[in-house]
């Protein structure tokens, strides 16, 4: 710096470090945190004390001194994500910090080979040992162990960063109770833990649980090498805590866990719970003790319409349930669901594979549930119309409906729908193929807010039912891919009609061309996302008045086009600045084009 330092002069340590919170609030350009670091020694002191959160990766040789040298220098986070699907090593975004509560700056591996950096070594306070609990060791496929973070680097973490609230370790599948331990002993103001995917043993759990007395959010979904005790041990100590709790395809979880679950943990609001071991028991254990639950995510196989049951009587604040595989869950649990008082404040509904569920239930949730917002519903063979008829009367407030395999819903039953729930901003059919022009026409009377539509291969949907929507609905997300009706005329009338969309696929459209692309680049400039793959009457040209007019184009598929040669590639590459990403067959891709594409190319192989 030429001149006097009047900056530093002036400032005390508490304004700076304010200066620098402000440039770090809502999300700001990492570049200008770079900047802010690099200005001086103490600028960079502060701006270390000062970081809450740091997203860092898990996978390669140097996890551990990473995971030291981040604990070593940012004794202030607060919040910690590793991640072992990320890469440590020369370039790439694994090791980085992100933005978060408060703060955001560059990535951390800055030991990278491109960049000198002087080696720090190991301080006396940061030396680890470890002593393993035997049954805990998790090894790689070919019996050997893995190269990624383990628990000495989880140490290093704990001892380093004491305030730590909140701690991720997504597929860190090398550490084990030995590391959860160290969390325990030293994390005492830990309030969210992410297990997803970790091999861990029952002490790991239970020194968890008896360490971390405000931990509030648990996610075990995919984790291995714990039992029932584990889970019993935790959730006896902190269960009082507890909000929100996860666990998906455990073996080791029988009804004992939940039994304990609706025992301690009378604050629970949020559970997800996916096992083809849980029985009525264990569902009905927990409607019973966790009386205070809005958020459910079920699906187990041998639970069926008495666990229902007592969701129904005992769940009164239930905001959103979703059923998924329910075999033995037939009309009668949701219908009484639907008649107890917990539906009242019922807004979000997903039913998923429960081939059981006849019309009888969806006209009751139609009847009893007027605070309804979302609905889903996915393979569902056995409703018929007659229940959308009671969800158009009842549920006003409707403003996302989802249908997928629903083979027995027709134009009536979209007729319904529209005419009752006139706030529906948000509808997705997916192979209806009963579904055609006169519910259009409906929907687009009717609903007046609707800004997404998708119809993927609604094959009676022509250009008819689209013009209409087009001339009515101001959308901002279209799906169309396989109605193989609609024609240019269709797209024309959407593109002259939704001047704020952003996102087009008209993927397996083979009767449109060239017109239709012109018109959307004309009409929709404000246009992000678009794919059009499987349309053989597509060409360069076409191409080329599509980018002129899109000029915020960023990401494009575009593959099985026949007549899309690799100019066209090229002039969507040299035309869009603002691509980041391009999917094309790789022989359409000269040299040059892909020198300059970089990393925003990629490819389908079709053998050619």
């Amino acid at each position: 710096m030429r001149g006097a330092d009047l900056i530093n002069l002036a400032l005390p340590d508490e304004l700076l470090d304010d200066v620098l919170r402000r440039v770090g609030a809502g999300g700001a350009c990492k570049r200008d945190l770079d900047a802010c670091a690099l200005v001086c020694r103490r600028w960079r002191r502060l701006e270390r004390a000062s970081r809450r959160s740091a997203k860092l990766a898990a996978s390669g040789e140097r996890a551990d001194e990473v995971l030291r040298l981040v604990a070593e220098r940012f004794r202030a986070l607060v919040d910690v994500s590793v991640d072992e699907r990320l890469t440590v090593g020369s370039g790439g975004a694994g090791a980085g910090t992100s933005a978060s509560a408060s703060r955001s700056r560059r990535p951390v591996h800055s030991t990278c080979p491109s960049r000198r950096r002087r080696r720090m070594p190991l301080v006396a306070n940061f030396t680890v040992q470890i002593s393993p609990f035997p049954l805990d060791q998790p090894v790689g496929d070919d019996g050997t162990e893995r190269s990624c973070l383990t628990d000495v680097g989880l140490t290093h973490l704990a001892r380093g960063c004491k305030g730590l609230e909140k701690l991720s370790l997504i597929w860190c599948s090398a550490i084990s109770s030995t590391g959860l331990v160290r969390i325990a002993e030293n994390c005492k103001n830990l309030t969210s833990l992410d297990l997803q995917a970790c091999y861990i043993g029952d002490p790991g759990l239970i020194a968890i649980g008896e360490g971390c007395k405000l931990l509030s959010n648990l996610n075990l979904r995919f984790v291995e090498g714990t039992t029932d005790d584990g889970l019993i041990g935790l959730v006896k100590n902190c269960g009082q805590s507890l909000v929100s709790l996860a666990v998906a395809t455990c073996v080791w979880m029988t009804d004992a866990s939940l039994h304990a679950v609706g025992s301690h943990c009378p604050n629970l609001e949020i559970l997800s719970l996916e096992s083809d071991r849980i029985q009525n028991e264990g569902v009905i254990s927990i409607a019973k003790g966790c009386r205070q639950l809005k958020n459910l995510k079920l699906q187990c196989i041998g639970a069926g319409d008495e666990a229902l049951d007592a969701i129904g009587l005992f769940c009164s604040l239930l905001e959103s349930l979703s059923l998924n595989n329910f075999e033995r869950f037939t009309d009668r649990s949701l219908s009484s669901i639907a008649k107890a008082r917990s539906c009242k404040k019922l807004a979000r509904l997903k039913i998923n594979g429960c081939q059981n569920m006849e019309t009888a239930a969806l006209e009751h949730i139609g009847r009893w549930c007027p605070g309804l917002l979302e609905l889903s519903l996915i393979y569902c063979p056995r409703i018929q119309n007659s229940a959308f008829l009671e969800i158009g009367r009842g549920c006003s407030l409707l403003r996302s409906l989802y249908l997928v395999d629903c083979s027995r819903i027709s134009d009536d039953a979209m007729c319904h729908i529209a005419q009752g729930c006139k706030n529906l901003k948000e509808l997705s059919i997916r192979r209806g193929y009963e579904i055609g022009d006169k519910a259009l026409i409906s929907v687009a009377e009717n609903c007046k807010l609707l800004r997404e539509l998708t119809l993927q291969f609604c094959e009676r949907v022509s250009d008819v039912g689209l013009t209409a929507v087009g001339e009515s609905c101001s959308l901002q997300k279209l799906n169309l891919c396989g109605c193989q009706l609609i024609t240019d005329s269709g797209l024309t009338a959407i593109a002259r009609g939704c001047p704020d969309l952003v996102f087009l696929d008209i993927s397996v459209l083979r009767i449109i061309g060239d017109m239709a692309l012109a018109e959307i680049g004309e009409g929709c400039p404000k246009l992000k996302e678009i794919a059009l793959s499987h349309c053989p009457e597509v060409t360069d040209v076409g191409l080329g008045h599509l980018i002129k007019g899109c000029l915020q184009l960023e990401s494009c598929q575009m593959v099985y086009c026949s007549q899309i040669t690799s100019a066209g590639v090229a002039t969507v590459i040299s035309s869009c600045s603002k691509m980041k990403k391009l999917l094309v067959e790789e022989w359409k891709v000269s040299q040059r084009t892909r020198r300059r594409a970089g990393p925003v190319l990629s490819f389908l192989c079709t053998g050619l």
